[in-house]
């Protein structure tokens, strides 16, 4: 009986061991972003997109939801996308208000959310925002410099922007 338990333990904290792959993350980039190398933070972030894939699909594949998990997994998505959005709008190539819209949006509404006494699942707007987002990451940092994948990559930062808007709106509406 005691070691079904720990097995059962252990599947159950396989998504949340990958968000927090996400999480530390953060340090390395961060680190490279400061030593003025963010050609290597593109591995990075595609990393980060694989690990959001595949904490999400584990969890809903086999059943794996937790608690825990349905709090850390937005808040690792969140601090993930913000640290490198602010370094996009502290070297001017996003603008300020933009980000700063974007960053009082994701409080505002992770507050919201996490507020409803049950949670508050993530609408399919909010996941396509977030798609945006990783693949203007993606395209951003890009380690070669070709205007058409840094051109594509801004244009997929101002849809995430647009659907960051209306997905607020989405979620404040009266019901």
């Amino acid at each position: 009986m005691k070691i079904k338990t720990l097995k059962i333990i252990r599947k159950k904290n396989i998504p949340n061991a990958i968000t927090f792959i996400r999480i530390i993350l953060i340090f390395p980039i961060i680190t490279l972003l400061e030593l003025n190398l963010q050609n290597h933070v593109y591995f990075l972030i595609i990393l980060g997109g694989i690990s959001d894939f595949a904490d999400g699909f584990i969890a809903k594949r086999y059943k794996l939801k937790s608690n825990f998990g349905t709090i850390i997994d937005p808040l690792a998505d969140k601090i993930f996308v913000l640290i490198l959005f602010t370094w996009l709008s502290i070297n001017q190539i996003i603008p300020y208000w933009s980000f700063s819209i974007i960053l009082i949006r994701e409080f505002f509404i992770t507050s919201f959310r996490n507020s409803k006494k049950e949670g508050m699942p993530a609408i399919n707007i909010a996941k396509y925002k977030s798609f945006f987002q990783f693949l203007a990451l993606i395209l951003l940092f890009y380690p070669s410099k070709n205007t058409l994948i840094f051109d594509t990559g801004l244009i997929s930062y101002w849809i995430s922007f647009a659907l960051c808007i209306y997905s607020s709106i989405i979620y404040l509406r009266p019901k």
